[in-house]
């Protein structure tokens, strides 16, 4: 079986478009490496039914997939994951980036400042090269 139907979490509604949900979802599985290069991905009609979303949407999903270089779909035949290392050091960096958005907006509503911030994050980081963490 597809890690992308064992795995996926259905789509909620409302805020973030499904199509993106999905996109994120797939992105966090390669970079977890449940999918690899040369992986077979499931049909966007099978990965329809699993989320109960619109084959539309998956296809939406899988040709930003494909835009962003994750995924390749030869011509009458199935689609299958193609990472280069270029795109994977983006997926990196893309998921690291929205967890110090995260990571920012915990700090402010913790009530602290930017200088206080930066500090644990240099705390953080000279722990960690010390191998504290």
């Amino acid at each position: 079986m597809y890690p992308l139907t064992t795995d996926f979490i259905k789509p909620s509604p409302g805020g973030e478009p499904v199509y993106q949900q999905i996109v994120k979802q797939f992105k966090l599985l390669i970079l977890q490496g449940q999918f690899k290069n040369g992986d077979e991905v499931p049909s966007r009609r099978m990965l329809a039914a699993k989320l109960s979303v619109n084959p539309n949407t998956v296809q939406k999903a899988f040709a930003e997939l494909e835009k962003d270089g994750l995924i390749n779909t030869p011509p009458n035949a199935k689609s299958v994951v193609h990472i280069s290392d270029a795109a994977l050091a983006r997926l990196r960096v893309e998921l690291l980036e929205r967890q110090v958005s995260a990571l920012v907006a915990a700090a402010i509503s913790a009530g602290l400042n930017r200088e206080q911030f930066i500090s644990m994050i240099c705390n953080g980081w000279d722990d960690y090269k010390r191998g504290e963490v």
